[in-house]
C-alpha cells in the first residue's frame, strides 16, 4: 500500500487531486496525506488554545468535509485512509522530517499552484513537494485566484433608496 501525499488549500476544488490519485494508482489501495502549509508554529504551550487538531477544523469549511467524505466513500474500496497534515517547519530539513514521519511514498501535485486559501498564514507547499518529495506526479489543475476583500468595499455599495 503506498502513503500518497497531496497538497491542499482547502477548498473544494483541490479535493480533485484525489480523483487524480484514485486514478493513478488503479491496482493499488491508497493511504493519502493531505497537508498544507502553515506558517505558525504549533505547540502545546501555545496560550491560544492552537491544537493541530482544531486548526484543521476551522480552516478546512464544511463543504470541504463533506466531500471529502464523499469521496471517500465513492471510493472505498480504493482509499485506505485519510490524513489531514499542517506543515509548519521552515527548512527543506523540516520537510524531509515531515516526508519521513508521515511515510510517504509518492506525490500528486497540481500543474499549477494552490491559491483559494481562506486563511493568510497558510501557504502553498507544492514547490516544497516538487523539489523534495519522493516520486512526484504532476496532474492538471486550473484554479481561479480570489480577489482578495478591500477594506472599503462599503464604498461600492449603491444607494438605496425608497419609493
Amino acid at each position: 500500500m503506498k502513503t500518497v501525499l497531496i497538497p491542499t488549500d482547502f477548498s473544494e476544488k483541490s479535493l480533485q487531486l484525489i480523483k487524480n490519485a484514485v486514478l493513478h494508482y488503479p491496482n493499488d489501495p491508497i493511504q493519502l496525506v493531505l497537508a498544507s502549509g502553515y506558517n505558525k508554529r504549533l505547540n502545546s504551550s501555545n496560550p491560544f488554545g492552537y491544537s493541530k487538531s482544531k486548526l484543521i477544523k476551522r480552516l478546512a469549511s464544511g463543504i470541504f468535509q463533506d466531500t471529502l467524505s464523499n469521496l471517500i466513500l465513492d471510493h472505498k474500496n480504493k482509499i485506505y485512509s485519510v490524513n489531514i497534515e499542517l506543515y509548519t517547519g521552515t527548512s527543506d530539513r523540516d520537510f524531509n522530517d515531515f516526508l519521513r514521519l508521515n511515510h510517504i511514498d509518492e506525490s500528486i501535485i497540481p500543474s499549477s499552484e494552490l491559491c483559494q486559501f481562506q486563511n493568510r498564514n497558510c501557504v502553498d507547499i507544492t514547490p516544497l513537494i516538487d523539489r523534495l518529495a519522493p516520486a512526484v506526479s504532476r496532474v492538471a489543475y486550473k484554479a481561479q485566484k480570489q480577489n482578495p476583500p478591500t477594506r472599503f468595499w462599503f464604498f461600492s455599495l449603491k444607494p438605496f433608496s425608497f419609493k
